[in-house]
């Protein structure tokens, strides 16, 4: 009888602990959220430093993220529009972005 008691309790802890490991992947949902409501990965902006710039009547060349890169040329899936002095364009994914050589900031 003792036996059958320890069997029955460790199978019991056994299928507990494996309900649990089951639903500890569930993400618990929001109570206050509508069922309607579409959930959205956040996505982190690729940053662009621009580390320098080279403008001359022969070249404009830049260093972008430690690759030295020129009009037209790709930098971590950004292509290079334009390069001036202070700054230059850069477009990803249809979106325009410009990278001041000061801050390395980004505006959009």
């Amino acid at each position: 009888m003792r036996e059958q008691l320890l069997n029955r309790t460790v199978l019991g802890l056994l299928l507990s602990c494996l309900a649990i490991t089951c639903f500890a992947e569930e993400k618990l949902r929001d109570p206050t959220r509508p069922y309607t409501a579409v959930e959205r990965k956040a996505v982190a902006a690729p940053r662009y430093v621009v580390n320098a710039i080279i403008v001359s009547p022969e070249r404009r060349v830049a260093i972008v993220n430690g690759q030295r890169v020129g009009v037209g040329e790709s930098v971590d899936n950004a292509t290079v529009i334009s390069i001036e002095r202070q700054q230059l364009v850069l477009e990803t994914n249809g979106r325009r972005i410009t990278a001041s050589l000061n801050d390395g900031a980004l505006r959009q």
